[in-house]
């Protein structure tokens, strides 16, 4: 043990040793004998377990939440993702978490305080997605400063229970009368072409009129780029992929001029972007008497048109571009005439015999009637032995 009292300093109990070659002096918190060592063997513990982490001991405390946050961004949330990401990020940043823990070191970040910032945000009324969105940025920000060995550890993150939302399909008479409303040319071609196809707004304004194959057996279109606040890009996932083209479309298409290397351009030529678009879409809405929808919509009931046939749900995750089978999943819905009419095919299944034998059928009884009980044999019971009297006049249960 190193515990030294320092006459410079006001006899002060001080901690002297070093640590990997490196000299390391501090003042005891506890300023005893037996409370310098103690905190000896708590540095050299620290330091240990800084080292099992590939963190560096002489590193000095880590930087503030708001100093780092600035520095992820930079290097790993503005090359990882796409424009529209990144500036949800920086709102969820700036609005939610750099007020709260911008001043704290990524040390101090404690549990309790996540706990508690959860809970002040559903008390301002943000629904649990919200929170769980912001707490989705937070994580990986920690996470990442770990992977940087500038913290040891990161608090846990109390997730919130998301209840499952209600996406909007369109029923067929809807589509008709959505379909009908469009004006008739370049808005109605756009609307009937993602409701066939089920790509989405930013995909179909980027597509060109190189990505329809045309020469294939069954015509396609061919998905490759996409793209965020009417800017060119990528696709939303990354893949590429390739959609089959019914009659329907390929009329509609061939009616469209060629005057841009777009297939839907805006009348300047440029790629179209879908919130200053969605008002036209309003617009037919209104026209066809139906509640007013997204673009998003159009894709919902593409999706579940398809489930509702012999369309496996695999082809129809391929089909859409979603990376896993879950998130195709929630695009599929049940519509209650399908519902309906799978009830009568349960029904008749579970009726019929199989190779298991006839199905059981219970034996129905009248109101009132008592089930009839199981007549058991009676239990013997072994006849119990004579108590005579002892000469003490103590009984006895032997006979002699």
């Amino acid at each position: 043990m190193s515990a030294i009292r320092r006459p410079d300093r006001g006899a002060e109990w001080w901690v002297d040793f070093r640590w990997r070659g490196q000299r390391v002096r501090r003042r005891a918190p506890l300023q005893t004998k037996r409370g310098a060592a103690a905190f000896e063997l708590q540095l050299r513990n620290e330091f240990s377990e800084d080292e099992a982490h590939g963190v560096d001991p002489f590193a000095g405390p880590p930087p503030t939440f708001a100093e780092f946050a600035d520095r992820w961004m930079q290097d790993y949330a503005i090359p990882r993702n796409r424009p529209t990401t990144i500036k949800e990020k920086r709102k969820f940043l700036r609005l939610h978490l750099l007020p709260v823990f911008g001043r704290l070191r990524l040390d101090q970040i404690s549990d309790q305080r996540v706990e508690q910032f959860a809970a002040r945000m559903t008390e301002q009324g943000l629904s649990p997605k919200t929170v769980n969105n912001a707490l989705s940025v937070f994580r990986t920000c920690l996470a990442t400063a770990r992977r940087w060995r500038l913290v040891r550890a990161i608090p846990e993150i109390p997730w919130l229970r998301v209840p499952e939302t209600a996406f909007r399909v369109l029923t067929t008479e809807e589509e008709s009368a959505l379909v009908n409303a469009c004006d008739i040319g370049f808005w109605q071609t756009l609307v009937v072409f993602i409701l066939h196809t089920g790509v989405r707004f930013s995909e179909a304004a980027a597509l060109t009129w190189e990505d329809l194959l045309l020469d294939r057996p069954q015509p396609v279109i061919r998905i490759c780029k996409g793209g965020a606040e009417g800017k060119p890009g990528p696709t939303k996932t990354g893949s590429h992929r390739e959609v089959p083209l019914d009659p329907v479309v390929l009329q509609l298409l061939e009616r469209l001029p060629r005057w841009n290397e777009r297939i839907f351009p805006t009348p300047g030529g440029k790629q179209m972007h879908p919130s200053s678009k969605s008002k036209y879409l309003y617009r037919f809405c209104d026209r066809a008497g139906i509640k007013r929808h997204g673009w998003h919509v159009l894709r919902h009931t593409y999706a579940t048109r398809l489930a509702s046939t012999v369309v496996p749900v695999p082809v129809v995750q391929k089909l859409l571009g979603h990376t896993t089978l879950k998130m195709t999943m929630r695009y599929v819905h049940v519509d209650p005439k399908t519902m309906a009419a799978t009830a009568s095919v349960v029904v008749a299944v579970m009726a019929a015999p199989s190779e298991f034998g006839r199905p059981v059928v219970p034996r129905l009884r009248p109101p009132g009637e008592l089930p009839a009980r199981s007549k058991r044999p009676a239990k013997r019971v072994s006849a119990l032995p004579s108590i005579k009297p002892t000469p003490e006049g103590r009984p006895s249960a032997w006979s002699g």
